[in-house]
């Protein structure tokens, strides 16, 4: 069970999903975005572009997996420590936005609506791990401090 304190192997799971998910989905960005290839009728899908995006979706399902862990045990636990509440939030809001960006791009987006969900996808999703390892950093440095007195 998962506390305040990563076991190892959990951490190594999560940072491995988040890697997974977070390379596999900037693969699809960059092949939709600036590999399309020349076909018969015109500009087509790069072919990695589904692969990437099967990737990223795998991932993305054993993340919401995880999630719905870390809600269940580290947050509870960690609410109560009290350190490092504000990345914490983000850290719980953010997966939850890209949640439901995901949803409204696989479901529900239109034309109109698609690019500006998907680029705030893109955007929430690009800045998640950034936050995770200042997450990880202030709990570090705040062992650190302890450990000196």
């Amino acid at each position: 069970m998962v506390k305040v304190k990563f076991p190892k192997p959990y951490r190594t799971w999560l940072y491995c999903l988040l890697a997974t998910s977070w390379l596999s989905g900037s693969a699809f960005f960059i092949l939709h975005t600036w590999f399309m290839q020349e076909g018969m009728y015109g500009l087509v899908k790069h072919p990695w572009q589904f692969p990437a995006l099967q990737v990223h979706g795998a991932a993305a399902f054993l993340m919401m997996i995880s999630f719905g862990f870390l809600l269940g045990s580290h947050v509870p636990k960690a609410w109560k420590v009290k350190p490092r509440r504000k990345l914490g939030i983000a850290l719980v809001i953010l997966p939850a936005f890209l949640i439901i960006t995901a949803y409204c791009l696989y479901y529900i987006a239109q034309d109109d609506a698609r690019e500006i969900i998907a680029y705030a996808h893109l955007s929430v999703g690009f800045t998640l791990p950034i936050l995770l390892v200042l997450h990880v950093l202030a709990k570090k440095k705040s062992t650190k401090r302890k450990n000196e007195h």
